[in-house]
């Protein structure tokens, strides 16, 4: 088998960008349900006031939504994708605290392993380059 044969790096870390990313935003989804019926959890718009299905509730549906989004594009544009799951997984986590912390995590590795299955822009020289 020759090298050429061989899928490039990037694209084998597509899919698993792609699963874990998956897995990150069911969690999340999951964490904004929690987010919705919780009282206190110590996230930045607690701040503001406590009451349940608050700010929080609703920024952690937009969080998960955000991430859901990133893990579904994050095959065809790994770029795109993980700057969607780094709002995602950031975003939950300002807002829900800790109960975000799993989700988040899961998500912000997908993410940092998303921006390893860019392709180099630079492969055949730099842009505009004449040869």
């Amino acid at each position: 088998m020759t090298d050429d044969a061989r899928p490039s790096l990037q694209e084998r870390l597509r899919p698993l960008c792609a699963v874990l990313g998956g897995i990150g935003a069911v969690l999340s989804i999951l964490a904004a349900f929690v987010a919705v019926e919780a009282f206190s959890m110590g996230g930045v718009f607690y701040t503001l006031e406590y009451h349940a299905g608050g700010w929080a509730g609703a920024v952690a549906f937009l969080m998960a939504l955000v991430t859901i989004g990133g893990a579904l594009v994050v095959r065809r544009s790994p770029a795109l994708g993980s700057t969607l799951m780094y709002i995602g997984g950031c975003g939950g986590f300002l807002a829900c605290g800790g109960i975000w912390l799993i989700p988040g995590t899961i998500t912000l590795v997908a993410a940092n392993l998303a921006l390893w299955a860019i392709t180099d822009p630079f492969k055949d020289g730099p842009a505009g380059a004449r040869t």
